[in-house]
């Protein structure tokens, strides 16, 4: 009977000590080298780089999870505004072609996308 009362109680604790694996990260993209930049437009590009993520990670806090379709919409909406704010920065300090391959390299970077983006359906 001690067995019997045990046994659940051992699957469990086994269940809760066990580990979940990170989700991948793919390390950043280095930008000088990617493009060939010189020191000062390398900072000036992982500045507005930064600024952009710390914006984008204000937005999630701020909006939560979007959970009904106006909050998605509101979330995408604020998203938009971040990387055309950062896309005109950007393209400021870089040329055309250099914006271009920094958006690959980005997008490349990027984990697959487990939602379809809205009206993708």
């Amino acid at each position: 009977m001690l067995k019997n009362l045990l046994a659940p109680i051992m699957l469990a604790s086994t269940l809760a000590g066990a580990q979940v694996p990170p989700p991948e990260r793919r390390p950043p993209v280095d930008v000088a080298s990617l493009l060939g930049l010189d020191a000062t437009r390398a900072a000036q590009v992982e500045a507005i780089l930064a600024t952009a993520q710390s914006r984008v990670r204000a937005a999630h806090r701020e909006i939560g999870r979007p959970t009904d379709e106006a909050t998605r919409n509101a979330m995408h909406a604020a998203l938009q505004a971040i990387h055309q704010q950062a896309d005109q920065q950007l393209a400021a300090v870089l040329s055309a072609d250099e914006l271009g391959k920094l958006h690959d390299a980005m997008r490349a970077s990027r984990p697959p996308r487990r939602v379809p983006p809205p009206g993708s359906s």
